[in-house]
């Protein structure tokens, strides 16, 4: 069941603090129902970006910990992930300015958790 409140999103590079924020969450209860990961993949993205092909393909960092079991983990395309974000709650506009932002920068993906209550993770600087 989808929450009528928006779900936190979370920018984040593929790597050991991911991992942390994930344990975390499982940790305080959370399930892989209701945690996230969505990867921003440019192989997928069909456009001619080499900069970010670059940035992304060459230089992979690795969550570690095996999180795949601990959060559903989505790794697609722009327009993929902009579909994604939607059902997860968010609307139109957000879901267009998150991907964008992902791409301007150097974080890698989305941590999308739903209901997310207290402070179990930090938010972004």
């Amino acid at each position: 069941m989808i929450s009528a409140t928006k779900p936190f999103v979370k920018f984040h590079k593929y790597d050991a603090e991911l991992a942390s924020d994930v344990h975390a969450l499982n940790s305080a209860g959370y399930n892989s129902d209701d945690i996230w990961v969505l990867k921003w993949n440019p192989d997928k993205n069909h456009s001619n970006q080499r900069n970010n092909f670059y940035k992304y393909s060459t230089h992979f960092e690795s969550a570690v910990g095996h999180i795949d079991s601990m959060a559903h983990f989505f790794d697609n395309g722009g327009k993929e992930l902009r579909t994604r974000l939607e059902k997860l709650g968010l609307t139109k506009d957000e879901c267009s300015a998150l991907v964008r932002e992902l791409q301007d920068t150097d974080y890698t993906c989305l941590l999308v958790v739903r209901d997310l209550k207290d402070n179990i993770i930090k938010m972004n600087d």
